[in-house]
């Protein structure tokens, strides 16, 4: 029976221990849990302090920056958020903040304010870790870029958001303009301490394709959703962020500027590097670092990253532009990376961020925030289905749209996107799509484009530019012109448009008509022809604004004599573009002049 009793109090020590758990969880009545964020970019931050200043209790947020404590009762406390390279950070734990508890359970987001990485102890040592860690990444960097594989695809998530800020809510909703879209400034976001409303928002699927040598990429949409304001400009404003940055590359290009990579091959020449510390995430050791520029007004950036203790590959890095770098409209900016391990050795890029403060007025004045995140999955290198959808190339760098992609249902988005909207970007969604129903803002829109572009829209129709409607010119005097053309939806192929004109000084009637059929989009073919019968002024530009726009009576020059023709023109012109991006264009012209005025007679000739 003895035989049995080691059994016995392994079973009674292991009743008492849970009880003892089980209790120690009961005595924690209060829990106060939440996410450390840095409040430019939006990112988590991993391994920030947090300690109540009275009780000294303390701990780390976990890798994804979250954090909780279990107590015994809510503390009168005031709780301290510390990183490197941001401003501290206190809560207090007030009857305010308190009263934002459900079931005793009190959720928090604490934002952290960018500082300065500076050392707060000094230690001088005969050897540089920092710059000993530096030299090993490098000498890793041709094991660890991914751009070292033949060939790699992956799917492909993008995410662009633009955003006002220094939003001032009652100014604006006293506006004539905004009286029937006040609904909008519900949407304005104070979490970062500044107002910002959100008016744009893109999200892209595809599948992206790459082969080293010889060198050829192709991109495949499946599915492409955007919302807001969907204009040209807007796409130029941000097309600096499209770049994907390669982190181990020596140079890092942003807005038509190269900036010098944290782990550039000479990068000790710009950057001064320290070891923080070390933590275990997935029971791999990581070494965060910091660097910072050595001297004013160079290319560089600020910011910190974690690398593998084995591989010395790049896990997370942070990027952010110094105040002494200098880019035209650019107030703040952020880079964001994270890789992940695909095998015992491989890494590859997850995930990247960019976010930039663009500033048109300077200070804190009207101002734009962009935001684009991109997300990589089922990664696949050094493999033969690479090389075969790359083989469907008929160029060395294809980008394929499919008309269904950008068709795609709420259900596929739902179901696809590699992370969930935010409750901002939710909120885009529901405030755009409300907005497009009014009436008010059909017309505005419509009356903005007119105005901006010269052109409406009537039907399968369309009328302008209004800009040559109403011009004058010393020999016809008072012109008036009238155009008519037809748009995509009146047919895909068939263009149509003429004119007419009348000059009450000469008393004459001008007018041209012109037919174009679109043989093929991609590769680009055409043919057009035209009769034109019309006052000529001499040589003009593709450019140039022409002599019928009534902005050219402010731009035109006294004293100079303008030269008048009468032309009577008939053209043909075939156009067409190859797959390589090689174009040609044949065209056939006959022209009939009759001088006006400030030319020589025909007499002389």
């Amino acid at each position: 029976m003895c035989r049995y009793l080691p059994n016995l109090k392994y079973i009674v020590l292991s009743v008492v221990f849970t009880f003892a758990l089980v209790a120690q969880g009961f005595a924690q009545n209060v829990i106060i849990r939440g996410i450390v964020k840095d409040v430019y970019s939006d990112e988590r931050i991993p391994f920030a302090s947090l300690e109540f200043l009275k009780s000294h209790a303390g701990k780390l947020t976990d890798s994804v920056g979250t954090f909780a404590f279990g107590l015994d009762a809510w503390p009168q406390d005031t709780l301290m958020v510390t990183y490197v390279g941001y401003q501290d950070y206190y809560l207090p734990i007030d009857s305010a903040l308190l009263s934002r508890a459900v079931n005793n359970v009190l959720d928090v987001t604490i934002f952290l304010e960018r500082g300065k990485y500076a050392s707060e102890v000094v230690v001088k040592r005969t050897i540089d870790r920092g710059w000993l860690m530096w030299r090993r990444i490098v000498r890793r960097k041709p094991m660890n870029d991914r751009y070292r594989f033949d060939n790699f695809s992956y799917e492909l998530y993008n995410k662009l958001e633009l955003d006002i800020k220094n939003i001032n809510k009652e100014k604006w909703k006293e506006m004539k303009l905004l009286k029937n879209f006040k609904f909008i400034f519900d949407n304005i976001d104070t979490s970062e301490g500044k107002p910002i409303l959100p008016i744009y928002l893109t999200e892209s699927i595809s599948d992206y394709y790459y082969q080293k040598d010889p060198l050829k990429r192709r991109e495949v949409f499946k599915g492409s959703k955007t919302i807001g304001m969907n204009n040209e400009s807007v796409g130029k404003l941000l097309g600096g962020m499209d770049a994907n940055l390669n982190f181990y590359s020596n140079f890092l290009p942003v807005f038509d500027k190269n900036f010098v990579s944290p782990i550039s091959d000479n990068g000790d020449n710009y950057y001064k590097y320290r070891v923080l510390d070390s933590q275990f995430v997935a029971n791999r050791r990581l070494i965060h670092m910091t660097f910072t520029p050595k001297r004013k007004g160079q290319n560089t950036f600020e910011g910190d990253f974690w690398i593998h203790d084995s591989t010395f590959a790049v896990q997370k890095m942070n990027l952010r532009l110094s105040k002494e770098a200098n880019i035209n409209f650019i107030e703040q900016l952020s880079l964001i990376q994270e890789y992940k391990m695909l095998n015992d050795s491989t890494w590859f890029l997850y995930k990247d961020k960019f976010v930039v403060d663009i500033s048109p007025l300077g200070g804190s004045k009207f101002a734009f925030i962009g935001r684009k995140t991109t997300t990589y999955k089922d990664v696949v290198v050094d493999d033969n289905s690479v090389v075969a959808e790359l083989s469907k190339n008929r160029v060395l760098e294809e980008t394929i749209m499919p008309e269904e992609a950008r068709e795609k249902p709420q259900e596929y988005w739902d179901s696809t996107r590699h992370e969930d909207l935010t409750k901002t970007e939710m909120g885009i969604y529901k405030m755009i799509d409300t907005l497009v129903q009014l009436p008010a803002f059909k017309r505005a829109k419509e009356t903005a484009y007119f105005l901006a572009v010269g052109y409406k829209n009537i039907g399968n129709f369309e009328i302008g530019p209004w800009y040559n409607w109403v011009s004058y010119n010393s020999l016809e005097g008072l012109r008036t012109r009238f155009d008519l053309g037809t748009n995509r939806h009146f047919s895909k192929q068939w263009f149509l448009h003429a004119y007419a004109a009348y000059g009450f000084t000469d008393k004459r009637w001008k007018y041209k008509m012109d037919a174009m059929y679109l043989i093929n989009k991609n590769p680009r073919s055409y043919i057009t022809a035209s009769y034109k019968k019309d006052i000529d002024f001499g040589q003009t530009y593709y450019d140039e604004i022409s002599q019928d726009n009534i902005f050219a009576l402010a731009i035109r020059k006294n004293g100079v004599p303008i030269k008048f023709l009468f032309i009577n023109e008939k053209r043909i012109e075939y156009y067409r573009q190859t797959l390589s991006g090689f174009s040609a264009q044949l065209t056939g012209v006959h022209k009939e002049f009759e001088p006006l005025r400030n030319l020589p007679t025909l007499s002389i000739f």
